[in-house]
């Protein structure tokens, strides 16, 4: 019962947090109700009017800062770059989410394995493949066999933005043979009431789907260029 209602609780955690991403906006309304109550005696008219202003103008300012600073660091993002290609049948997925979001390079990217740090001792190794149902199965590995690297880097910065950058290495010679940046944006400091309305990345996938293929498929570009 009590496993039930922790997945109850989590379920509906989830739901309003949809359900709040797309109506956030929405919540300005009874502030912006309230500040008109305290201005009644300037009329009802321009009540309302001077309560909007004092309520939408901060919003609007302080998130056109934020939303310039995003679009500057969008700027320094270039095209995903590939200088030497490979074939390959498994990587080394040196990530932070390996675990958690690993397996597309096994179900999307065409690799037959990968292998990663065990989550539970940091100092060994799991190489992952698929059974015959297409879940994941690991194995212990003392040390990492692969010579290409797919390596995920997160890096937080304010106003709320994200910068991922996945580069793939030839472990044998150094050589960053191919390089993508992407860059997300959850709203800056006005998240909290412009939910997903004040979200971005970059590269888009509905403004420049190109850009966004080739750094989503990087790896599988580079390293499995006969799977496309």
């Amino acid at each position: 019962m009590f496993y039930v209602l922790v997945l109850a609780g989590v379920i509906c955690v989830y739901f309003i947090g949809i359900v709040w991403a797309i109506i956030a906006p929405v919540m300005l309304l009874p502030l912006i109700l309230l500040v008109a109550l305290v201005m009644r005696p300037l009329g009802r008219k321009w009540a309302l009017s001077v309560a909007t202003v004092l309520v939408l103008a901060p919003v609007i300012y302080i998130y056109s800062q934020d939303l310039a600073e995003f679009k500057a660091t969008c700027t320094g993002v270039s095209p995903p770059t590939i200088a030497d290609r490979a074939t390959a049948e498994g990587i080394y997925l040196n990530s932070g989410t390996a675990n958690s979001f690993g397996n597309r390079y096994l179900r999307e990217e065409g690799f037959s394995w990968l292998e990663r740090q065990d989550i539970y001792d940091r100092s060994t190794f799991v190489r992952v493949t698929l059974d015959p149902d297409n879940r994941p199965s690991g194995e212990k590995i003392p040390a990492i066999t692969a010579r290409y690297e797919v390596r995920e880097l997160f890096e937080q910065r304010p106003p709320d933005l994200s910068v991922s950058l996945t580069e793939i290495v030839d472990r044998q010679t150094g050589l960053v043979m191919a390089r993508a940046e992407q860059v997300r944006f959850g709203g800056g400091r006005m998240k909290w009431v412009l939910g997903a309305h004040g979200s971005g990345k970059c590269p888009d996938p509905r403004f420049a789907p190109d850009f966004f293929h080739d750094y989503y498929h990087l790896a599988r570009n580079t390293l499995r260029p006969d799977t496309k």
